[in-house]
């Protein structure tokens, strides 16, 4: 029996596509508008608070949009200083709103709508990159765990740099898919500026596009002028910000926040620490003096730090082993360990994923496959790229994935980081669903009757 996909024809195929990614699109955006409009997030941005991220990057925008300084400074500080802690690009992003509006309130509801867009373009980049690369029925059902993923749909309710990273990241898999289809440098050259954009705000992602294009120049996927093109569009902007940083004499840099992940990384306790700490346990405040005690001595001695490190590991070298080895699954898990607990980052009240019956149906369904899927996704790795001929986007969800599953399991693991790149996860598992499916049907048609 011949496969369903090959009776389409061409034009009924795209009609297919356009209306799979249209419905997806316009579901994305309903959910995430509904959910932003209806959910409210407790997230002190003009306070001095502990809250980190989101007060961190309002101040970041305030001292932008007042003093066109990058800084972290409160904003009843006297003097501005500026520092390389945090990566630019979200801070940027939410700075530009507050040029927009005319109060905090204005502000605080456009960035959070604007959020929402961007989450439903992100979900449209997705389907858009895989159109014609895999079956339809996977498409679709690719589309619909994007545009209703739990923790995707709740994110645009925080201001964090999560939420462009998810659009810029998406944007470059998408057009890095064109150029390698239309064998265009001018969309080489827009996904590397996308890429930069998305490593603009999440340093995580700068070193990825050397990963791309070897992997991408080994299954020969892309002419080199494309790859050259892609490396400069990406490369340039991040070494322009890497000379800024070299002129600012700040104690918060970008090293030293390398450094505190790497510690905080390294304890298995360090989410219940954080819980504790938070709530202002004194168990908790104590364990979190030991811990940045170590990182204030990395900072001061490397060599000295690294041995502590070291020493610390060794006296319980089976509990440490066994601990980084979960931190991929801690990952791309589902409970959120440095937030207000389950899929939430930040307390909040009147949930639709706990008020409405058929949100909270979503709900339990997502939480039940979460480990299903990231173990397909782990073996779409593998095939992706282990096959000979793999197409462009599926490269770049492999290559994308096993990165960033590769650094967040030597620093800091936590399902809020892998949330950028559960499009990824969703398509490396649906590949991994098909290809099993094909080998499947392969060896029982060639069984005897």
């Amino acid at each position: 029996m011949r496969d369903a996909e090959a009776i389409y024809t061409p034009s009924r195929r795209v009609r297919i596509e356009v209306a799979i990614t249209c419905l997806a699109t316009a579901l994305a955006l309903a959910l995430r508008w509904y959910y932003v409009v209806h959910a409210q997030v407790y997230q002190p941005l003009r306070d001095h608070s502990e809250f980190g991220g989101a007060a961190e990057y309002y101040r970041y925008a305030w001292n932008l949009f007042q003093h066109h300084v990058f800084s972290s400074s409160y904003m009843d500080d006297p003097r501005a200083v500026p520092d390389t802690f945090r990566d630019p690009g979200y801070p940027a992003y939410i700075a530009a709103f507050m040029a927009l509006t005319s109060s905090y309130d204005e502000w605080y509801a456009a960035v959070l709508l604007s959020q929402a867009v961007l989450g439903a373009l992100s979900v449209a980049c997705i389907v858009l990159a895989l159109r014609g690369k895999v079956p339809n029925w996977l498409l679709a059902g690719i589309a619909l765990l994007a545009a209703c993923w739990p923790h995707s749909v709740a994110m645009p309710s925080y201001v964090l740099s999560e939420n462009v990273t998810t659009f810029t990241w998406a944007l470059s898999a998408l057009l890095l898919r064109e150029a390698a289809d239309r064998r265009s440098l001018p969309f080489s050259i827009g996904a590397g500026v996308a890429l930069a954009a998305a490593s603009l705000t999440n340093a995580v992602l700068a070193p990825l596009v050397i990963f791309l294009v070897l992997v991408l120049a080994l299954k020969k996927a892309m002419p080199r002028h494309l790859l050259a093109g892609l490396v400069i569009a990406t490369l340039l902007p991040l070494a322009a910000w890497g000379v800024r940083n070299s002129q600012v004499p700040a104690v918060m840099t970008s090293s030293y926040r390398a450094e505190v992940n790497l510690v905080q990384g390294s304890w298995p306790s360090y989410h219940i620490v954080t819980q504790l700490y938070t709530r202002h346990d004194p168990r908790g405040v104590q364990a979190a003096s030991v811990i940045n005690a170590e990182i204030d001595l990395l900072h001061d001695d490397p060599v000295a730090g690294l041995r502590q490190l070291a020493a610390r590991m060794g006296r319980a070298p089976g509990t440490y082993a066994a601990w980084y080895l979960s931190k991929p699954a801690l990952l791309w898990g589902w409970q959120i360990g440095l937030g207000a607990g389950g899929m939430y980052i930040y307390p909040t009240r009147f949930s639709p994923f706990i008020t409405q019956p058929a949100w909270r149906a979503v709900d339990a369904i997502a939480f039940i496959t979460n480990g299903l899927l990231a173990a397909l996704a782990l073996l779409g790795v593998g095939l992706c790229l282990w096959k000979k001929t793999t197409s462009v986007p599926m490269l770049v969800f492999a290559v994308t994935a096993a990165w960033v599953t590769l650094v967040y399991s030597v620093l800091q693991a936590d399902p809020r980081y892998s949330i950028p790149f559960r499009g990824a996860e969703f398509a490396l598992a649906g590949f991994a669903a098909w290809m099993a499916a094909r080998a499947i049907r392969r060896r029982s048609t060639a069984s005897p009757e």
